[in-house]
């Protein structure tokens, strides 16, 4: 495979600016999709020969042409036939750092930061995820934390940030995990440091308003110090915050999402409990490491999702025997009937979320909680669960229109609809053309070659070079390619005296 050139690459980059621009608002319009096998996010029995009608960006009804409450198609309806093709909901992402220009801060507390401040649209990941058929994702801080910023949930296309959001302060990241250089008896007295420094915050400024309110009434504060915070508590509004401590306050009053990294079985009774004493439990969802299995009923007791590690087998060695035993994670999980989510794994084959799916169906899960922990799962830990992961009237039409099965390897998205429009076009993508099967006869390379033998600098292809040298070993500057000059000076000959 040939490299790529700099004006190749920008060829790319402006096909990608073509595609990116179709994220802009548009009018509003009827489209119909028709013909196609509908695969549902429930593992329900597909329906064949379907009809998807879209209005305005959401789905509004889904059946037959023909039969028992058959779809009418409007008279100015855009029809897309896809006949022969599988329509399946949007995948969704449901935890990634990719897509920031870095994973972590270097503040070990930043309660206070947003990845709005640090996400690239113009990250190639954001291009690959698209192609792979995934139409949301919840970019989020990475692990090496104690408590990080907010996340936000993300469709793969858009010029900026604010044109690809579709959920902002969606969670702020706490990690129970030993941050870079901390132990874990440092990592859990910090956490905790965190927690009783906002209550010590907040009694205060709560005591501050109570006097405040007291004096506008142009009234004496008669109440004890304590009764002063208790009442003063109730008159505090997230205006009256810094920055530090909004969010946080935001959190324990139960008014934003909890992403806990919990990277160690040992980690989970004090992951719960810090979620429990601070009021957030029911808001939170815990991103799990591959040997957290181990903790899976300190997880079902929480009744809380999981999001599993991309790493879906863990293999443990016996100390004694020497024999190893391999566990599939998400077949505990699913046992003990917790919900999950599934995430891609960094190995060539695992790097996409159907795999990770399929690899759940071929371990014994069902069909449909498999497809769940890539749809609708997801989409719900993200905040998205009446808008994306289903086919269903009233979401959001954010479809793949499939070659195949979800689940079947040779399966490829074909093109991706976001809100009923086609972002993604899979004959029509350039970077994957070049790079799959080269440019095409009669396609004009960026950098001004042709692909039909000839290239356009005045070099033909032909075995001679326009420049006024051959290709025939010999060169018209009057040298020889054979080792010997023309000039009469080549390698020095023996005279006839031998010296």
């Amino acid at each position: 495979m040939s490299k790529l050139t700099i004006r190749e690459v920008c060829a790319g980059a402006l096909s990608l600016v073509g595609l990116l621009l179709l994220a802009a608002p548009a009018a509003a319009e009827t489209v119909v999709l028709k013909g196609a096998t509908i695969v549902f996010s429930d593992g329900k029995t597909p329906l064949k020969g379907g009809v998807i009608l879209i209005e305005d960006g959401k789905i509004k009804a889904v059946g037959k042409l023909k039969g028992r409450n058959p779809i009418k198609i409007p008279y100015d309806a855009k029809v897309i036939n896809v006949e022969g093709k599988t329509v399946f909901p949007g995948m969704v992402l449901a935890h990634t750092s990719q897509g920031l220009d870095r994973p972590n801060e270097s503040v070990p507390v930043g309660p206070y930061l947003d990845v709005f401040d640090s996400i690239d649209p113009s990250k190639l990941f954001f291009e690959s995820s698209l192609r792979d058929g995934v139409t949301s994702i919840h970019v989020i801080q990475g692990n090496d934390c104690l408590v990080a910023g907010l996340g936000r949930v993300v469709r793969p296309f858009g010029m900026t940030v604010d044109a690809m959001t579709s959920r902002a302060a969606s969670a702020i990241k706490i990690s129970v995990a030993g941050k870079r250089g901390y132990d874990r008896v440092r990592q859990r007295a910090n956490l905790r440091a965190v927690f009783d420094d906002l209550e010590d915050y907040l009694e205060g400024l709560a005591e501050k308003r109570y006097a405040e309110t007291e004096k506008e009434a142009e009234r004496e504060v008669t109440v004890s110090p304590a009764k002063a915070r208790e009442l003063g508590k109730k008159l505090i509004s997230d205006k009256d915050l810094d920055d530090k401590h909004r969010n946080l306050y935001r959190l324990v009053n139960g008014r934003l999402d909890a992403y806990v990294y919990v990277d160690r079985a040992q980690d989970a009774i004090f992951a719960v409990e810090l979620a429990k004493a601070h009021g957030f439990l029911k808001r939170t969802t815990f991103v799990l490491g591959v040997e957290t299995f181990k903790a899976v009923k300190v997880f079902q007791a929480a009744k809380r999702p999981v999001i599993l590690s991309s790493s879906l087998d863990y293999r443990e060695t016996d100390r004694l025997t020497g024999e190893e035993t391999k566990t599939f994670v998400p077949k505990v999980f699913a046992d003990a009937k917790v919900r999950f989510a599934l995430l891609p794994g960094t190995q060539a084959t695992s790097r996409w979320l159907w795999y990770q799916a399929a690899r759940c169906v071929s371990e014994g899960i069902s069909r449909g909680q498999a497809l769940s922990a890539i749809t609708s799962t997801p989409a719900e830990l993200c905040g998205l669960g009446k808008r994306a992961g289903r086919i269903r009237a009233g979401y959001d039409a954010d479809l793949l229109v499939l070659s195949g099965d979800p689940l079947e390897l040779t399966t490829q998205v074909e093109q991706v609809l976001v809100e009923g429009r086609v972002v993604y076009d899979r004959s029509k993508d350039w970077r994957l053309r070049k790079l799959t099967s080269g440019v095409s006869k009669g396609d004009k390379k960026a950098d001004g070659k042709k692909a039909d033998g000839k290239k356009a600098d005045g070099k033909k292809a032909d075995g001679k070079k326009a420049d006024g040298k051959k290709a025939d070993g010999k060169k018209a500057d009057g040298k020889k390619a054979d080792g010997k000059k023309a000039d009469g000076k080549g390698k020095p000959k023996k005279n006839e005296g031998g010296k």
